[in-house]
């Protein structure tokens, strides 16, 4: 009898607890959207659509403000328009932290051998903090660097590009920019170790933001395999860079400040731990630079009028130079054309369609409740091809960034905003401006073509690598 009471006393308790918790989540108005299938969410529509095709189709079908789905294994709101930018942007750390999804989490943190299944902290670790604080991408360290900059793209043009009729874009914007990265993070700019290392990085590129399937022949595994080769062979690099800094040479490279700094207890980084961070800030330096530079030269191919007046800027300041002087900072700021054409370039193909938060606590946002350990998508495509705030959305027009067409505010942020904006920003614009400067020094080409397919993934593609047609000037 007393049994039969209290498993009655349970059922009912339990009864009242299942009934409470659905009605919370009733009063809960969370955004609008659709989870999708049981596992996986919508994550294979999110990974091989176009992310912005993803978005686009949800804010007219839900809301134009934010919507929830379930990608990568997350609850995820995505938040939308310019408002939906500044209230992300001015309310880091309040209600948003950054987060990285678990394939990039599992691939760049493998000293944490735990660390997919880990909890999350409460307030995840800022991993861009051994960039933000010592300096290395402020004015005057990139000054330093402008030089190396110039020579290294002037190069690998004439290494890979010189006396061709015919040659892909797509493949030379990667060995460029993964040199320039590797030659500014690590300080080695060693040609055959770098090209060793280029497709691995295109593996993880894609991988970072995929199916967590980890058997030959998935994106994944590719991935992981990639990482591995990575690691081995900066625990190479490592090793080379401690023996020459305990002979006495000086070092001034990211790398070498990472194996000297200590944490407050005086241990110094693992070696692990650097080879992890350092292949991070090398995909960030290399892969987004690489897209901006390959699109470039597509809408800078298919429009003369805008190539000519790339070139006339360019030529004015080459004319300037002595025989052999490299590119310097004042150079740089007279480059005002030059990157309205990358910012447009930047407009219709984002380098990188967008990051993910982790929400810290609930809020509150266009009349719905996001919970606490949900994830934010933030997207740049949400406002770039809208012609509320661009006029003719479709065009390339690089005029629209002078006239006094000014956008408005939060419409336009290929590099983020608030204490999240990107810190390479600085980098990444000398990157492609010294490439446009010597690239429209000595060539003139033509996209054979137009209308050669992108694969749609976080990474813009283009299918054939953008063949061009070259013409020595």
């Amino acid at each position: 009898m007393e049994v039969l009471a209290l498993a009655l006393v349970i059922f009912t308790f339990s009864i009242t607890i299942f009934g409470f918790r659905r009605w919370s989540d009733r009063d809960t108005k969370l955004p609008p959207g659709s989870f999708g299938w049981p596992v996986v969410g919508e994550t294979i529509q999110f990974l091989f659509g176009k992310p912005e095709k993803f978005v686009g189709d949800r804010m007219k079908k839900y809301s134009p403000d934010i919507f929830k789905t379930k990608i990568l294994g997350e609850k995820t709101a995505v938040i939308c328009g310019p408002n939906g930018h500044k209230f992300l942007f001015s309310n880091e750390q309040k209600y948003f932290a950054a987060f990285r999804p678990h394939p990039m989490q599992y691939i760049f943190r493998s000293y944490q051998t735990k660390a997919p299944a880990a909890k999350p902290p409460e307030v995840p670790r800022d991993e861009t903090k051994v960039l933000r604080q010592p300096g290395f991408l402020k004015p005057e360290a990139l000054i330093r660097f402008l030089g190396k900059m110039d020579s290294m793209t002037q190069l690998q043009l004439q290494t890979h590009w010189e006396g061709k009729d015919v040659v892909k874009a797509y493949p030379l914007a990667k060995t460029i920019t993964l040199a320039l990265a590797c030659r500014f993070f690590m300080g080695t700019d060693n040609p055959d170790r770098i090209a060793r290392l280029v497709q691995h990085f295109d593996d993880i590129t894609v991988g970072m933001h995929s199916i967590m399937l980890n058997i030959p022949g998935t994106i994944f595994h590719r991935a992981n395999k990639a990482a591995a080769a990575i690691r081995t062979e900066l625990m190479s690099v490592i090793k080379e860079k401690k023996d020459a800094m305990e002979s006495g040479v000086k070092m001034q490279d990211i790398l070498s400040h990472m194996i000297v700094i200590t944490d407050s207890s005086g241990k110094f980084m693992p070696e692990a731990e650097i080879a992890d961070k350092v292949m991070g800030l090398l995909v960030a330096g290399y892969s987004t630079v690489a897209t901006t530079i390959t699109f470039l030269m597509k809408y800078v191919g298919l429009n003369p009028d805008v190539y000519e007046m790339i070139r006339a800027e360019q030529m004015e300041i080459a004319s300037s130079k002595k025989a052999g002087e490299l590119l310097e900072w004042e150079d740089m700021q007279k480059m005002r054309y030059s990157w309205n054409v990358i910012c447009e370039t930047m407009r219709l193909v984002p380098p990188l369609q967008g990051t993910f938060r982790q929400v810290l606590t609930e809020f509150t946002y266009a009349g719905y409740t996001v919970p606490k350990g949900w994830k934010v998508y933030w997207t740049v495509s949400t406002t770039n091809m809208d012609p509320k705030y661009f006029r003719d959305p479709q065009k390339f027009d690089p005029s629209r960034y002078e006239n006094g067409e000014a956008h408005a505010p939060y419409t336009y942020v290929p590099f983020g905003g608030g204490p999240r904006t990107c810190p390479g920003k600085e980098y990444a614009r000398l990157a492609i401006l010294a490439f446009i400067h010597n690239l429209v020094k000595y060539y003139k080409w033509e996209v054979m073509d137009p209308l050669e397919k992108v694969n749609g993934d976080m990474m813009p593609t283009p299918e054939k690598g953008l063949p061009i047609r070259l013409h020595r000037i």
